[in-house]
């Protein structure tokens, strides 16, 4: 079995247990003292909603006692929508991207706010794109928003589909091109860290010694949340 069947039964797994977004929202009117902080929605009938985040103390306190609101079944993508996605981008999916398409749900599950449909992917507008990115960006393919603009991609043109990412708010005024950065894993080691719970949001940082702007690393994410 390689590592993208490993990876994909874990997601599968957690698919079919109906566990399968970071953010979970809780059960109408309940948890919701607002005296005690957090963020919250509204239920359809006007009733407060808590919202969760995964690895937290209180997203854990409400799985153990049962109250998420349920997840609506996902709805796989045709191949037909895939074979377009690869056409209009000119380059083929990662294997285990297409299987996630194909066999689990045309988005909607995954890290931060879930992978992204395929529509949303090819309304992905890249037009105001600054200049430097335009070669590369050709074979960058949207896969998640982590929200405040945080959006990571998938290099299909790379055998390896490495990961990239957008972060523009740490960014100097006049030197937009530094939020687009590479990060040191593939789309495979990238869901099977969220799989394991150590997949950190991508964050642009300026490197103390030499200057230069970069992705943030596991152990300065680690700290920074330790901060938090």
């Amino acid at each position: 079995m390689t590592n993208d069947d490993l990876v994909f039964k874990a997601v599968r797994a957690r698919v079919e247990a109906g566990d399968y977004l970071d953010e979970r929202v809780g059960l109408p009117g309940v948890d919701v003292d607002t005296e005690e902080g957090g963020a919250f929605t509204y239920a359809p009938d006007g009733r407060l909603q808590r919202l969760y985040w995964r690895g937290t103390p209180q997203y854990r306190a409400a799985q153990a006692a049962d109250r998420f609101a349920p997840l609506p079944p996902l709805i796989p993508a045709s191949v037909e929508a895939v074979n377009e996605c690869e056409a209009l981008l000119g380059y083929p999916l990662p294997p285990l991207l297409r299987r996630c398409y194909l066999e689990l749900g045309d988005g909607g599950f995954g890290p931060a706010y879930g992978l992204e449909s395929l529509q949303s992917v090819l309304s992905d507008n890249r037009q105001d794109w600054p200049e430097s990115w335009r070669t590369k960006a050709k074979a960058l393919l949207l896969v998640c928003h982590w929200g405040c603009g945080i959006t990571s991609y998938v290099d299909c043109g790379d055998p390896g589909a490495g990961m990239w990412a957008i972060d523009p708010n740490p960014a100097p005024i006049g030197n937009f091109q530094v939020s687009l950065f590479p990060q040191p894993l593939s789309f495979t080691a990238w869901l099977h860290r969220w799989i394991e719970g150590t997949l950190h949001q991508p964050w642009l940082v300026q490197d103390e010694k030499t200057g230069e702007w970069r992705g943030g690393t596991d152990a300065e994410a680690g700290a920074a949340l330790e901060s938090t």
